[in-house]
């Protein structure tokens, strides 16, 4: 947006342009988002639904900031990034729970891949999540290689993720080494009304827990890669991510009826495949 002004010397009435400050562009899971839209949860911190804000919380509970939920439009919605093929979802597992009972737990364990024998500036996202049938959220521990809105580098770490409309929560990112097993879990920890509280953590990383309170309840699970600005197919790590120990349960207790749908991106040759299928000790691999 351009607006005008003017100043004078001595008689004249002259003016000039003063342009809007430029925004910026940042990575994080879900696509490029505005970096005004990214925001850090402190450690211990939570976040809650609150009618159309967001309000961060700092661990005695006290309100850090309040975040409108649908503020500034997102250059690329959770929904569009899921079809995405050479950026963005790559390749994934999915299932939709449209059942009475709603997904009371997630839980997934995976190995730390190495290092891309290749560094060209690119970002992976590898991670558990669950949206809400709506496709307008998502909640999600990941493990991340390269940089993002969080931080980060040549190197891996972990952190937990809130996305809701244009809005982006993450705690702080911790690294981790190559071999290290994760296991990422997400819990719907109560119900009021219509409004559902989560929390996801790494339960062996300390310090990645972020609470999500009063949000809409949570359908969609899934097991994926996703990645940006990658050059070579040596920017992916070499080999495969086995995500195994995958385990739902709902809140009625029991275990529900599985089947994972896959999509792959074939012409990159990177793919999907469900080695056990089910809701209990479930398999997935992710081919590079």
């Amino acid at each position: 947006m351009r607006s005008t002004f003017a100043f004078v010397i001595g008689a004249a009435l002259l003016p000039f342009a003063v342009l809007s400050a430029p925004t910026t562009t940042v990575i994080v899971p879900g696509g490029p988002k505005l970096a005004e839209d990214v925001h850090l949860v402190p450690t211990g911190g939570s976040l809650a639904h609150v009618d159309n804000f967001v309000h961060i919380l700092h661990a005695n509970g006290t309100v850090l900031k309040q975040v409108p939920v649908g503020a500034t439009p997102g250059p690329t919605p959770v929904r569009v990034a899921e079809r995405a093929l050479k950026t963005g979802w790559i390749t994934y597992a999915s299932w939709l729970n449209q059942g009475a009972s709603p997904i009371k737990h997630f839980t997934t364990t995976w190995t730390v891949p190495p290092v891309p024998k290749t560094q060209n500036g690119q970002t992976i996202f590898l991670f558990n999540s669950i949206e809400p049938s709506s496709f307008d959220a998502i909640i999600q521990p990941v493990l991340q290689y390269g940089p993002s809105a969080a931080g980060g580098g040549a190197f891996w770490a972990v952190a937990s993720w809130y996305l809701v409309g244009s809005n982006v929560f993450h705690t702080t990112p911790i690294r981790v080494s190559a071999g290290m097993a994760l296991n990422g879990v997400i819990t719907l920890t109560g119900i009021s009304g219509t409004n559902y509280n989560y929390a996801t953590r790494f339960t062996n990383v300390d310090n990645t827990i972020l609470n999500v309170k009063n949000a809409a309840q949570l359908t969609w699970a899934t097991e994926t890669l996703e990645a940006y600005a990658l050059k070579a197919a040596s920017d992916y790590p070499a080999g495969s991510t086995v995500f195994s120990a995958i385990n739902l349960t709902l809140q009625n207790g029991n275990a529900p009826s599985v089947k994972w749908a896959t999509a792959n991106d074939a012409a990159d040759g990177l793919s999907t495949t469900v080695n056990t299928d089910g809701a209990t000790n479930a398999k997935i691999t992710i081919k590079y």
